[in-house]
């Protein structure tokens, strides 16, 4: 299956529009674990972490400042069902080294995201 993961930010505001948007998809089961890879275990998947400056279009926002991604992935012989967190960051400024209250405006926010394996010979 393909996802596109598409992230941004529909209108101005005061603050200004976030123009760097970062996202992840993690299962807490992998949290403390020594896999580098924090997606859930037995799925293969070429992209479950981006950083992106926006300017991508999608037709579903139109105007809208998003970063817009494919995702690939497919269920091994391994996959379970999984619930996984979609950590996303959008960010405006610079950061300032040794202020980390100064230069860098954000906002976070997450979403869940449920993984099923489909059985193939019900289909």
């Amino acid at each position: 299956k393909s996802v596109l993961t598409v992230i941004g930010w529909r209108g101005d505001s005061a603050a200004g529009t976030p123009y760097r948007n970062g996202w992840i998809y993690v299962d807490p089961k992998t949290i403390g674990s020594s896999s580098l890879s924090k997606f859930a275990p037995g799925w293969d998947v070429n992209l479950s972490a981006a950083c992106r400056l926006v300017g991508d279009k999608f037709d579903g926002a139109p105007g809208a400042a998003v970063t817009s991604l494919p995702m690939s992935l497919r269920p091994g012989d391994a996959a379970r069902d999984a619930e996984l967190v979609l950590q996303v960051m959008l960010t405006k400024g610079e950061s300032v080294k040794g202020k980390p209250k100064e230069g860098m405006i954000g906002n976070y926010f997450e979403r869940q995201v449920i993984l099923k394996v489909e059985d193939s010979l019900k289909n």
